[in-house]
């Protein structure tokens, strides 16, 4: 039913790793903007897709997990490249979506809580053993958007005024849909490139040495999705916000920033004075 081009596949993929992101074509889903129904009645074209799949995921190696973590695969060679999930197809499917039913400690209710913001929980998200959803969710809770049981949809009522503006809707940093076109997972590679980029340089390498303890070394070059690679940038984003925001208010971030650039300025002054060149720091644009 569709053809897929080898070559061109492998050199997104290769490029992916660097850039965290997968620009191959999948199958084109036009289909997206129908309903979840019609993708499960029709078992024709779900069977063509996986078989197309899994013609790709024979160059790449599996590395287990349970079914909303990865896709089949015959030939231990490389990295699963997932399939499409389509219980996400549901426009309702971030509050109707199973959340908080195996190990991982997470809810839809309040705020981000201290046992949602352990190294466990980290490790549960890079290790896939939580689903996409409840990456998301916490995430989404810690910047702010709160579940409205009543309306039984998200809000921002408490969400960084930045980031606010730019996302009034949680999106999804994970692209749970798995289908990686680029009509597609455009919006979820792009706010998770805002994610990752509004994470301090002090912040950038934490989550190796935080989960170290663990048992966890990190990823293989060779190993690594774009599920895998989303959802070590969200972990390690939320290492940060646990050790720099979780708990204070706007005011009171804010006016950390304000001392904090005025050390930074200080500091950078004295170097200027003592004839040292200036130090390079990369651009972070702060949620709040």
């Amino acid at each position: 039913m569709w053809s897929v081009g080898y070559p061109a596949a492998v050199l997104s993929i290769l490029l992916a790793n660097i850039q965290t992101s997968i620009s191959f074509q999948l199958p084109s889903y036009h289909l997206l903007s129908s309903s979840v129904s019609r993708y499960q009645c029709n078992d024709n074209l779900i069977s063509s897709h996986t078989a197309c799949t899994k013609s790709i995921t024979s160059l790449f190696s599996k590395e287990g997990g349970d079914d909303d973590c990865d896709c089949p695969d015959d030939n231990n060679n490389g990295p699963d490249l997932l399939q499409p999930y389509l219980p996400t197809m549901d426009p309702k499917y971030s509050v109707n979506g199973p959340i908080g039913e195996g190990m991982f400690k997470i809810s839809r209710s309040g705020g981000p809580t201290d046992e949602e913001l352990t190294n466990k929980q980290m490790l549960a998200i890079v290790t896939s053993e939580c689903n996409d959803l409840e990456v998301n969710t916490l995430v989404w809770k810690c910047l702010g958007y709160r579940y409205n049981e009543e309306d039984n949809e998200w809000t921002p009522s408490e969400v960084f005024p930045k980031w606010k503006e730019r996302y009034p809707i949680p999106p999804d940093f994970i692209g749970m849909k798995r289908v990686y076109s680029k009509e597609v997972d455009q919006d979820s590679l792009t706010s998770n490139q805002s994610l990752v980029r509004s994470i301090p340089a002090e912040f950038k390498q934490s989550l190796k040495p935080t989960l170290k303890p663990l048992g966890w070394t990190g990823f293989q070059m060779k190993g690594l999705t774009p599920n895998k690679t989303r959802r070590a940038q969200c972990a390690n984003w939320l290492i940060f916000y646990r050790e720099e925001l979780f708990g204070y208010t706007i005011e009171e971030l804010k006016e950390k920033r304000r001392l904090k650039a005025e050390a930074e300025a200080a500091a950078e002054a004295k170097r200027k004075e003592e004839g040292a060149e200036e130090e390079w720091k990369p651009p972070v644009k702060e949620v709040f």
